[in-house]
């Protein structure tokens, strides 16, 4: 007889404190940066780089990283934690063009997280106010944008709801926004309003 318990428990419903943070879907490109024994990392779509390899595959990063990534190198290195993961977006490659008045970095943080030795990511954390722990200083890079926030609410809103904040939040920023990301108690969804450059209702696809 083996004694182990195998079924997880269940965690029980939060109903005081809640904190649904909706952020804006920025359109950009997925882009993961990392230190790993003391070696910096590029992880682009399914290709992983050290800082040592991005000159003889300049031709492979997305625009204007190269030179993002040799200006910024020495900082970076030096201000990331080992083992520590920024997850984000890199602007310039969507269909959607931000004005550098208002997106004036290349490189907006959407999340954090931790990396093992087999390149596996663990910890994966989404809430804002813990961005800073990847770093030594606990301080964002000036080289480093977070995602907006649009708005923190105390329940999950339906779509109805998310189209009003949706109307809202483009008159208020006036230009047009990709969609959202609802953030509850660091569990992810995604609604989308803009699909190649175009308006349209947002529906599940699952």
């Amino acid at each position: 007889m083996i004694k182990k318990e195998i079924y997880p428990k269940t965690k029980r419903v939060i109903c005081e404190g809640v904190k649904i943070q909706i952020t804006e879907k920025l359109d950009g490109s997925n882009l993961c940066l990392f230190k790993l024994n003391e070696t910096m990392y590029i992880a682009q779509r399914n290709n992983i780089l050290s800082i040592d390899e991005i000159e003889e595959n300049k031709g492979m990063l997305y625009k204007g990283l190269y030179q993002w990534l040799h200006d910024n190198r020495i900082a970076l290195q030096e201000e990331l934690h080992n083992n520590s993961v920024l997850c984000g977006e890199w602007l310039g490659m969507g269909k959607l063009k931000y004005s550098v008045d208002e997106f004036d970095k290349r490189f907006y943080m959407f999340a954090k997280a931790n990396i093992n030795e087999e390149f596996e990511l663990s910890n994966l954390i989404y809430d804002h106010e813990r961005f800073i722990y990847p770093f030594i200083l606990q301080n964002i890079p000036n080289c480093i944008g977070v995602v907006p926030v649009v708005k923190e609410i105390s329940n999950i809103p339906n779509k109805k709801q998310l189209d009003k904040i949706y109307e809202q939040y483009c008159q208020k920023v006036d230009r047009s926004v990709e969609g959202f990301v609802v953030n509850y108690n660091n569990y992810i969804t995604k609604y989308v309003r803009m699909k190649n450059g175009k308006l349209q209702e947002h529906f599940d696809r699952s």
